[in-house]
């Protein structure tokens, strides 16, 4: 059966749908294209702040997710302070209440920017309590 419309024009529709796909990032079908950008808990810095709180042992004070339990939530503290006061806390702790500072302890010190950035990207919700990085 012949179209009712001439080839140059559905060419033409064709060619629309796809520029109007591109601009709003669909495809031809208007399905929304996943972007392939790896998860943030991914990124080698993150990933690498995860293993080191692990090393550490922080959640036997501040709780399996961080959310607090003995000692307060690294997740609130982090909305509510600045990075310099944040790292002033992991670094130099708060011994009179039972904080530890983590200056001289190397898998700390190393990955302060990381451990720092894994609790940021937590409290904004961009990773999640369960979320763990890939397997090398």
């Amino acid at each position: 059966m012949k179209s009712p419309l001439p080839n140059r024009m559905i060419s033409v529709s064709r060619a629309v749908l796809l520029a109007g796909g591109l601009v709003l990032g669909t495809n031809a079908f208007g399905d929304a294209q996943q972007e392939s950008r790896p998860a943030p808990i991914d990124d080698p810095q993150v990933a690498n702040a995860w293993r080191a709180l692990r090393i550490v042992n922080c959640d036997r004070c501040h709780g399996k997710y961080y959310e607090g339990q003995s000692a307060p939530s690294i997740i609130a503290y982090v909305r509510n302070q600045s990075r310099d006061m944040f790292f002033r806390m992991l670094l130099d702790g708060d011994p009179p209440r039972g904080m530890p500072g983590y200056r001289n302890n190397p898998f700390v010190s190393k990955n302060i920017e990381g451990i720092y950035r894994y609790f940021t990207l937590r409290a904004n919700g961009e990773i999640s309590s369960s979320s763990r990085p890939k397997s090398d």
